[in-house]
């Protein structure tokens, strides 16, 4: 992909839909020639044999339309992270703070945002990603309108609603011994030193409540090292770095590709709610009172 634009992935797909280069040059608004030459540039990088050319014109090969599709579904991402950001940056004088853990500020916020964004007169939305310890605290204080936290209990003295479930998984990379486990006991995760995050995190505090909760108090080890992101986490187990409990949004599609290998636990069920959570005291905007509705309709909680 280095060096490959948006518009390249644009014009490889018009070419699929449209049957033709001069389809997709029609589509796109620019000369058959430039998009041949395009074209002809991302073969040439690449190294595929996207297309076939001969006297009836130009046509993908086997492996174009499979390239097409990719390049299909990087730029659905690419649109949604533009609408995104577009409803974080929304010119209108109403104004949303959202604080949220990384796993729904990473995994489920976007989607609701791009939801939330088609709403008449949307409101401005600025949102801190944080732990879900220093979400409560934020939104306690005043300094946010809504938060979303990912903790075993809801933060006391705030109101909360559960809008999805997810569940903290043991992941480790292809090459470590658990990998080759059909499963590990508690014991064995509770004594082994984890990649975790920071006190506060809620992903560590669900883990550790419920190994707690199967061998009692005390029983689990120091982390081997704390970091502040599950990116830096996943980055540290897929260099072969360690064990590491993690959001099963956040590895997912590491897990389906091999990248990582997930070894199911024995026992106590790490499963944890989504909440949404705003201080009582204070009556929700509008603004919030549609972001909430929008997390918590079914279709919010894929």
């Amino acid at each position: 992909m280095a060096g490959t634009s948006v518009e390249e992935l644009r014009m490889l797909v018009e070419v699929e839909r449209g049957g033709s280069l001069t389809g997709a040059a029609r589509e796109l608004g620019v000369s058959q020639q430039a998009v041949s030459q395009r074209m002809r540039a991302l073969e040439r990088r690449w190294g595929v044999a996207l297309f076939t050319r001969g006297a009836r014109g130009t046509s993908l090969t086997d492996r174009g339309v499979m390239v097409a599709g990719w390049a299909a579904a990087v730029l659905a991402q690419v649109d949604g992270f533009e609408t995104a950001v577009a409803a974080l940056r929304a010119d209108t004088a109403a104004h949303l703070r959202i604080a949220a853990s990384l796993t729904v500020a990473e995994h489920l916020l976007p989607g609701w945002l791009v939801a939330y964004s088609r709403t008449a007169d949307a409101a401005q939305v600025e949102l801190t990603a944080v732990n879900s310890a220093s979400v409560a605290a934020r939104v306690r204080d005043g300094v946010d309108d809504l938060g979303f936290v990912e903790t075993p209990d809801p933060p006391p003295g705030l109101a909360s609603l559960v809008v999805a479930h997810d569940a903290v998984v043991i992941v480790v990379a292809p090459g470590h011994p658990w990998a080759r486990r059909t499963s590990v006991s508690a014991a064995e995760v509770a004594r082994t030193p984890l990649l975790s995050r920071e006190p506060g995190s809620g992903t560590r505090l669900t883990l550790e409540r419920a190994l707690e909760s199967a061998l009692g108090p005390g029983t689990v080890a120091a982390p081997a090292a704390e970091l502040s992101t599950t990116a830096a986490i996943r980055a540290t187990v897929l260099a072969g770095g360690g064990v590491a409990a993690l959001s099963e949004r956040a590895v997912r599609e590491d897990v389906a590709a091999g990248r990582l290998t997930r070894v199911p636990v024995q026992g106590p069920s790490l499963t944890r709610p989504l909440a949404a959570v705003w201080d009582p005291r204070r009556r929700l905007s509008p603004a919030a009172t549609r972001v909430l509705d929008i997390a918590s309709a079914p279709a919010g909680r894929a």
